[in-house]
């Protein structure tokens, strides 16, 4: 009962092996590394001593050898205790201090492959670092090297390496040892291009007919196209919309079409006498109708059936009618008449009777002859040859020599020399007297177009190309090193970067070289230079590789860079990378920089000053502006007031039912604002009923004179300065102190003020006291002794005296009480 457990085990194996088999073919590529040879002469370790433990000079048993390998990502210092990424291998123990492996003995060894090969199944990055080790194991049989090994060498490099069959050399030399080894990175099959990423598998199926190029493309086979080489090539000259193929060079047509290239129409079945110009056409030819165009309209002129020089008229639907001359008769005009009754004679002839058997007789005049007098007798006399034609009489008429390019029995025809076409390759022909002209097509001369002109008579290719002469055009075919419809281009290797570790390209001609960096040789810069061959460290130092530069590490009592100064003196010089070394240059900065920035430290400044300036500009600016704005509302709501309390004095109930108006008189005898009638509004009463003499005025009560609070709004300067002008004018010539002596109150109210706009800013404080309407609706509070005047050396008003200088006797209506108006002394 156990099948079901080995049909598992089955199934485990079976998935096993097609991982591993996907792991296989997964691969892209290979890292291989040849070790050549190994010479450890004195049978020594890394530190100098003997493998064997021995502690004298001489070492008498030699050191087991056995190698480990580890590949792994490109390290600025290669690590050699972190994992190798790439892969590890060791190799069982090879043999003693010398070794020879490339040799046959090495490729003995069990478990020992030399190269050694590290798959990869990645896009191959162009750099790794290496390590190569040699150690001494006794034990021959175990794969790792422990901590119970001794190191022999080590040696460790990062390179750059593109993907190439050829092998890269390298050497690696210690005071006792010399290791001898090459690389290089293969792409596995089916795998091609930088770094082994293109996969392209050649093949010769359903799924595509083609071989793989060197960069992993797909290059069809003969006879094959498209981007998987799955549509064949048609024949040449095949109807791409009319035909098609299923194999290469072939041509098969479409329902319709027929022909070699399937180029012309089939036509409807049964068409007999016509043609197509698309499939299933039938297009009768001329003088043939009918659906498969097999009814002859032109019966006439295909079978001309009339006789005896009958005239055929036809009549449609394949028939026709035959209009006989005189003396004939019949369908065909086939039965001839034998009398003159018809007049059979033509061209003047004479019908002479012959009786009933022989019928009639045409006497013909000069020239014409026959049964009918129906055929011309010209002679030479008549010149009847044309285009030049010599005429030589005969018996019964003349015959014409016709010149070259004519023929006929008058020489009417011109000869067409164009048929057959004589011109060759596509030329066309124009017929002349006598001969023809060839029109021919670009790329062809001569008299029948048979010269292919010579399109390379110029030398047109550049650098040595050789022109290939084609059809009116040509080819260069380019010597190595340049490219380009004229060879003018020259080739540029330098455009795939072949240079490393950070060497300059130079193009040359088909070539290119490297200009390598401090510390790199070689074509493309590839090879590190080996600054320790020339054993720079003395007294016994280990010389280390650097990239251009070296260093010793010297041994106790010595020191230096070389390891050339006793006493233990270290010298760093060799430690030293040339990158801190060229911070230590002295730094200067170029003419260019120094006035860049003297200049900035100029400009920085004063540009921050301007703009400050600037700023401050706008604000006294706007400043300016605002204070000019309000000055100008401000007396345009003394001019709004002052209309206001004008036009609520209107008599006849038009006023504001809210104005205070006073009780006094009806008139004014001396009325000051009747003078200034520009003071008022157009439509307000006449001065006289609004104004009142000072010798009337009962300045017991309150005075009522309404000032409102407008709303604000900005005016126009010129008119708000005329405005002020006129105000402090008049308040001049109105004020008490500025009276003459003896001159009447009466006096100062017929004085003119000047012209003002139709509406003034405010109305003095002398006018509102003279001035008011009559209208006792809204409530009046009494003057207060402390509301008399604006000041306190200022004394209440009697009945009868007039106000004093700088009492106010402008009041303000408060129109929101709760018992009505309420008209206020300010």
């Amino acid at each position: 009962m156990c099948f079901p457990s080995l049909g598992k085990m089955w199934i485990t194996f079976g998935f096993l092996i097609i991982l591993a088999s996907l792991q296989l073919v997964s691969a892209s590529g290979v890292f291989e590394l040849r070790l050549k040879s190994f010479i450890n002469d004195y049978g020594k370790d890394a530190v100098g001593l003997c493998c064997s433990g021995e502690t004298t000079e001489t070492c008498t048993a030699p050191c087991r050898t056995r190698f480990r390998v580890c590949l792994k990502h490109y390290q600025q210092r290669v690590d050699t205790t972190s994992p190798c990424t790439f892969g590890d291998v060791v190799t069982p123990v090879l043999g003693d201090n010398s070794l020879q492996l490339d040799s046959g003995a090495a490729a003995a060894v069990d478990g020992f492959n030399n190269p050694i090969r590290f798959p990869f199944d990645f896009t191959w990055p162009g750099t790794f670092s290496l390590v190569v080790e040699a150690w001494h194991d006794t034990n021959s049989t175990s794969r790792s090297a422990g901590n119970s090994k001794t190191l022999i060498v080590r040696v460790t490099t990062q390179r750059w390496l593109d993907v190439g069959a050829g092998w890269t050399p390298a050497e690696h030399l210690t005071p006792n040892a010399a290791l001898l080894y090459e690389f290089r990175v293969t792409c596995d099959a089916h795998y091609f291009g930088a770094g082994c990423a293109n996969f392209c598998r050649s093949r010769d199926d359903a799924f595509g007919h083609y071989t793989c190029s060197a960069a992993g493309k797909p290059v069809c086979n003969e006879g094959w196209q498209g981007d998987y080489c799955t549509k064949p090539v048609c024949a040449p000259g095949c109807d791409e919309t009319h035909g098609y193929c299923s194999s290469p060079f072939e041509c098969k047509c479409h329902p319709g079409w027929k022909g070699a290239l399937c180029d012309e129409c089939e036509r409807y079945p049964g068409c007999l006498h016509g043609t197509c110009q698309k499939p299933w056409d039938c297009l009768c030819d001329e003088g043939w109708g009918g659906l498969f165009c097999n009814q002859d309209l032109n019966y006439c002129t295909n079978h001309r059936p009339c006789r005896n020089n009958g005239t055929c008229f036809n009549t449609g639907q394949g028939s026709y009618t035959c209009s006989c001359p005189p003396g004939f008769t019949g369908t065909d005009c086939e039965r001839e008449l034998d009398d003159c009754t018809h007049t059979p004679c033509r061209n003047g002839g004479s019908c002479v009777d012959a009786g009933a058997s022989a019928g009639f007789r045409c006497e013909c005049p000069k020239g014409w002859h026959g049964r009918h007098c129906e055929t011309s007798a010209q002679t030479c006399e008549d010149h009847p040859c044309r285009h030049g034609g010599t005429c030589q009489d005969v018996a019964g008429g003349y015959t014409c020599r016709c010149p070259p390019g004519f023929s006929g029995v008058d020489c009417e025809h011109q000869v067409d020399d164009c048929a057959p076409n004589p011109c060759q390759n596509g030329g066309s022909c124009v017929d002349r007297v006598n001969g023809f002209e060839c029109n021919c097509p670009p790329g062809f001369s001569g008299e029948r177009c048979e010269t292919n002109v010579d399109d390379c008579v110029n030398d047109p290719c550049l650098n040595g190309g050789t022109c290939v002469d084609l059809v009116n055009r040509f080819r260069c075919q380019c010597v190595p090193g340049y490219v380009g419809s004229l060879c003018q281009s020259k080739v540029d290797y330098c455009l795939a970067k072949p240079c490393s570790n950070g060497g300059s390209c130079v193009v040359l001609i088909n070539d290119y070289r490297c200009n390598c960096r401090p510390g790199f040789t070689g074509k493309d810069c590839s090879v590190e230079v080996d600054e320790c061959a020339s054993t720079p460290c003395q007294n016994g130092g280990t010389c280390e590789n650097r990239i251009n530069n070296y260093h010793c590490r010297c041994p106790p009592g010595f020191g230096g860079r070389t390891c050339s100064e006793e006493g233990g003196s270290v010298n760093i010089g060799g430690n030293v990378s040339r990158h801190v070394a060229s911070l230590e240059q002295p730094a200067g900065l170029s003419e260019e920089y120094v006035v860049m920035i003297v200049t900035l430290s100029v400009a920085v400044p004063v540009l921050v000053v301007v703009a400050v300036i600037v700023v401050f500009c706008l604000k006294q600016r706007r400043k300016r502006e605002q204070q000019l704005a309000d000055e100008e509302a401000r007396m345009q709501n003394e001019v709004n007031a002052c209309q206001t309390g004008i036009k609520h004095q209107r008599p006849g109930g038009n006023g504001d039912a809210h104005m205070i108006k006073n009780s006094w008189g009806s008139k004014c005898v001396n009325n000051v604002l009747g003078d200034i009638p520009d003071v008022v509004d157009a439509h307000s009463p006449s001065p006289v009923d609004l104004c009142y003499g000072s010798k009337q005025m009962d300045l017991g009560g309150p005075v009522a004179v309404p000032v409102y609070t407008l709303q604000h709004k900005q005016l126009n300067t010129a008119r708000a300065s005329l405005l002020s002008a006129s105000i402090a004018k008049l308040d001049k010539e109105l004020d008490p102190s500025s009276t003459p002596q003896g001159r009447p109150r009466s006096a100062l109210c017929q004085v003119t003020p000047p012209q003002l706009p139709k509406r003034i800013s405010a109305v003095p404080s002398e006018w509102s006291s003279l001035c008011s309407a009559s209208e006792t609706s809204p409530s009046k509070r009494p003057l207060e002794k402390e509301d008399s005047c604006y000041s306190s050396s200022c004394t209440p008003s009697t009945p009868g005296t007039p106000p004093k200088s700088g009492a106010s006797s402008v009041f303000v209506i408060n129109r929101h009480h709760p018992d009505g108006l309420l008209a206020t002394q300010v």
